[in-house]
């Protein structure tokens, strides 16, 4: 057990993280010294499988595990206590009186706070676990890698968050952008287990048909397709569930305006002349799998239902506020905000393919060499609906096809870092797990977090590595064309268009990343390694 596995199970035992004064091992012992004694729970310690001598001497603890040979203890050493972590974590947020909501997307905690200021985050990032503390988008982020739904889990049960978003919770912090971005990544974080799993099996899919194994009429084919398509198309009900929740609405109301986009009565207008509503025509539009329409919807419905909480009776509020919503916002939507969303929409991918066509290969530089650092601030989600716009406007993103080799790029660093590092340093016991979290699952905040940002030089690597990848498939046309993690399953999977050129793209990406940290960017945190060491 290495030190950061230790203090993660002792500091809720030894009083939390300010009774900590230092932590050394000497002869296969440890030995921790506190502030206060009377604070560490000694039987508690003395009491675990793992533990075969505790003493507390004064202000020194001194501990002595057990061997590791035995697999079953080296597993429960290692296995962190999620509760007693989260129990730290909302105290040190403010308490739990102090959130009012929390999400969570691939790696990242992310608290909407009532008072930032009671957030204490020098004790939050001295965490083992705590990779990074940051205030983006008018989130308290907190990025403790892939395990993140383990944290979520534990914390959830610690706070009393609300089903609806209460008015005040919705009251947005910050500027407009980061306004924009909180409503944007609460409301497509949610989602992306949903669809990065949905995108995969449609990778996989297209794979089965493209060699045969599987044919495109038969009812297994249809069957998966349905799997794979469903929420995609009805995105619209995701969405306005999810956004109805970040801006304060009902987020079932919101659902159902959604639904009702897509109910069959009003599909079947598709494609129809004369459709009216009380003498006002109507334009019915496929709003499968769109995004937009649903974007305005909501913030208009969500205005709506404030409003409307203010003038109507408490006691009829169940049924009247929903009743008169879905009343105004459904016709309107359909009339006005549908068409507007579905026009704004439209024009926002044909911007991109306008970007792209006045010259590829700067547009492609230019994404792939700031993505990194929007990733780092949390950003990097706005991308969401453009690329959903662009795969179903053109059934392929130019946008992914770029920053794809940002992900790359750190993958390289990370490795360039670990052959760099000498056999048993503290950055290469950081490096190993970070690769293979980035090539199976294509999460690279902990290489960001972790290694990155820790050195200078290697925001210049991974600035120069996915910039020139990116410039690559840029100018070679590469789109992304399911919506799919960046790893290496989406590549076997022929998630990429054209595929040849998506591999030069990412090699380079990927090489460039290896030689330059190796050569270069890794000389300076190896140095300063080895003497915290």
């Amino acid at each position: 057990m290495d030190q950061k596995q230790l203090l993660e199970w002792i500091m809720p035992l030894a009083g939390g993280i300010d009774n900590l004064v230092s932590c050394t091992e000497y002869e296969g012992a440890w030995f921790i010294t506190v502030k206060d004694a009377g604070m560490v729970d000694l039987p508690a310690i003395q009491h675990r499988k793992t533990v075969c001598e505790a003493v507390l001497v004064r202000s020194r603890l001194k501990i002595r595990l057990a061997g590791s040979s035995d697999q079953e203890e080296s597993t429960h050493m290692a296995k962190k206590n999620y509760d007693e972590l989260a129990r730290c974590i909302v105290e040190y947020v403010g308490g739990s009186e102090n959130v009012n909501s929390l999400v969570h997307c691939a790696t990242r905690l992310r608290f909407e706070l009532r008072d930032y200021e009671k957030a204490d985050r020098a004790k939050i990032e001295a965490i083992p676990s705590v990779l990074q503390v940051m205030i983006s988008g008018g989130q308290y982020q907190i990025v403790v890698g892939s395990d993140v739904a383990d944290y979520y889990n534990a914390i959830i049960k610690l706070i009393k968050q609300p089903e609806e978003a209460p008015e005040q919770a919705s009251a947005s912090k910050g500027n407009l952008v980061d306004r924009v971005m909180k409503i944007v990544s609460g409301a497509f974080s949610p989602l992306i287990p949903a669809m990065a799993g949905a995108g995969m099996l449609k990778a996989l899919l297209t794979v089965l048909t493209e060699f045969g194994l599987l044919d495109t009429s038969g009812s297994t084919y249809m069957i998966l397709s349905a799997a794979g398509n469903a929420v995609f198309y009805f995105l619209p009900i995701f969405l306005g569930i999810t956004l109805a929740k970040q801006m304060g609405g009902n987020m079932y109301v919101g659902g159902a305006i959604g639904a009702a986009l897509l109910e069959p009565n009003f599909t079947a207008l598709i494609g129809g002349q004369g459709a009216d509503f009380l003498g006002i025509s109507v334009t019915p539009i496929d709003y499968g799998s769109s995004i937009f329409p649903i974007f305005i919807t909501m913030i208009v419905y969500c205005l709506l239902e404030k409003g409307l909480r203010r003038v109507v009776p408490k006691d009829i509020q169940l049924f009247v506020n929903s009743m008169i919503s879905l009343l105004i916002m459904v016709p309107f939507t359909v009339i006005f905000f549908g068409p507007m969303g579905t026009t704004f929409g439209n024009k926002v991918a044909d911007f991109v393919v306008w970007l792209f066509s006045l010259n590829k290969m700067l547009a492609g530089l230019v994404l792939g060499a700031t993505y990194p650092f929007l990733t780092i601030l949390g950003l990097h989600w706005g991308f969401s609906p453009i690329t959903l716009q662009n795969l179903e406007a053109f059934g392929g993103d130019m946008i992914e096809g770029a920053t794809v080799c940002a992900v790359f790029a750190e993958i390289g660093i990370a490795i360039g870092v670990y052959l760099k590092a000498k056999a048993g340093s503290k950055m290469r016991s950081v490096a190993g797990p970070t690769i293979i979290t980035g090539l199976l699952a294509g999460v690279t905040e902990p290489i960001l977090y972790g290694i990155i940002m820790g050195n200078k030089r290697l925001f210049a690597v991974v600035a120069v590595a996915a910039g020139i990848g990116g410039a690559i498939n840029g100018a070679l046309g590469v789109t992304l064309n399911a919506y799919v993690f960046h790893n290496v399953f989406s590549m076997v999977m022929g998630a990429y268009s054209p595929f040849v050129s998506y591999l030069i793209g990412v090699s380079v990406s990927l090489v460039l990343g290896v030689v330059l940290t190796y050569v270069w960017g890794a000389a300076v945190p190896d140095a300063q390694s080895e003497k915290a060491e």
